[in-house]
């Protein structure tokens, strides 16, 4: 198989916040005013320099994590996370800040039924709900990813002829019910070579396989849910031309129920209008996953690397012998030995824009192996998508 079920040989492993880098602060700076999630007025700061934040997260607050996540803001000084500091250390309501929700006024007949149903607003989550950093107690030290980091990250499991599970795509969390993925991850190769679909594994730091899921037990930090349905986009694979690779090369699958969000299960956030901006040749997007590290067909716990973002033309170019790159495409890579690679496929290509983590890729197909210089992978690119994915999902 190529590399489609694949992506990601995090050859090189960053720290917690190796994606971000530090700001110089001079001392007579003034912090920029923000809302906390209570909507009182407070100081965009590092965390380090908050004292009551810092307070909840160096003594392990757990039941104030979520307010601590929620105060999270764009555009601080000192070191990331920034947060919107003041003396609260928990929400004054006990539901916290309501949800903000991006909202498409229509919905398409379900497919799954073949019937019609009226017409229901779909929302998207937006930040703070969405994308978070991580903030724990590992932001004062360690160098792997953290428990809290990428909690979006959803693997798919795969039963093989022989009962065997097995886990070959991942895929991002981005609402209570779906999971965004790459479409040959859920139809066509995958599954004459691999096995059937059948449980996505969610809340998992570890790359764990093996045991059939139990959709009741709850393991430290991850469990499985089964799926409801599975939406592939109408026009993948509709392209005969031996040129055009993967292209629409995107599924969005339905859970059979909802997941509740929690220190170690959150959604990444959309390209919607308002969190996007022009992507640039040469800035950094980040891929996460469990993939081939170079030693091994999988990495215990979850990788991230920083991949050089590529323009279209630079990548037409690269490729123009092999295969055509199409608009709906983006490529990102070509460092030697930082790369995505087999085994991360559906997983995200992320951005870091206002203090969230939006999703611009999903990890489709490269050419010839992982971590070649000069050698980009090639993603599909979500923010084409917007509408498709609205329309394509059921808001009950």
């Amino acid at each position: 198989m190529s590399r489609q079920v694949s992506t990601n040989k995090f050859w090189l492993l960053s720290g917690v916040f190796a994606v971000l880098t530090a700001c110089t602060v001079t001392t007579y700076s003034v912090p920029a005013k923000c809302l906390n999630p209570n909507q009182n007025i407070g100081q965009c700061i590092s965390i380090y320099d908050c004292v009551s934040l810092s307070h909840v997260v160096r003594n392990e607050l757990e039941a104030q994590y979520r307010f601590v996540r929620l105060s999270q803001c764009a555009g601080g000084d000192g070191k990331t996370p920034f947060v919107c500091c003041t003396n609260d250390t928990d929400f004054n309501q006990p539901n916290g800040v309501e949800k903000k929700r991006v909202v498409f006024p229509d919905m398409i007949t379900t497919e799954r039924t073949g019937s019609e149903r009226p017409k229901v607003a779909v929302a998207f989550i937006e930040p703070p709900l969405c994308g978070a950093l991580a903030i724990s107690n590992k932001i004062y030290g360690g160098e792997d990813a953290d428990v809290n980091e990428f909690t979006w990250l959803v693997k798919l499991e795969y039963k093989a002829e022989d009962g065997s599970i097995l886990s070959e795509c991942a895929g991002s969390l981005i609402n209570e019910r779906y999971v965004l993925t790459a479409a040959h991850c859920v139809t066509g190769t995958i599954e004459e070579q691999i096995g059937k679909l059948v449980y996505l594994r969610v809340g998992d730091h570890r790359f764990s396989t093996s045991e059939p899921c139990n959709e009741e037990d709850r393991e430290p930090y991850g469990y499985c849910v089964g799926i409801e349905s599975v939406v592939v986009h109408e026009n993948y694979g509709a392209n005969r031309d031996i040129r055009i690779r993967e292209q629409n090369d995107i599924a969005l699958i339905r859970m059979n129920r909802s997941v509740k969000f929690d220190e170690h299960i959150q959604p990444v956030c959309l390209p919607t209008a308002s969190l996007q901006k022009e992507l640039i040749e040469g800035e950094l997007l980040t891929a996460v996953g469990w993939g081939h590290t170079g030693f091994s067909r999988h990495s215990s716990v979850k990788q991230k690397v920083n991949l050089p973002l590529y323009s279209l033309q630079h990548c037409r170019h690269i490729f123009q012998k092999y295969f055509y790159v199409a608009a709906e495409q983006l490529c990102a890579g070509g460092v030697f030995r930082q790369d995505s690679c087999t085994g991360d496929s559906g997983g995200p290509l992320m951005r870091l824009y206002s203090a969230s983590w939006i999703i611009e890729g999903i990890v489709s197909f490269g050419r010839r192996g992982c971590g070649h210089e000069n050698r980009p992978g090639v993603y599909t690119r979500v923010r084409n998508y917007i509408d498709w994915i609205a329309e394509h999902m059921e808001a009950w």
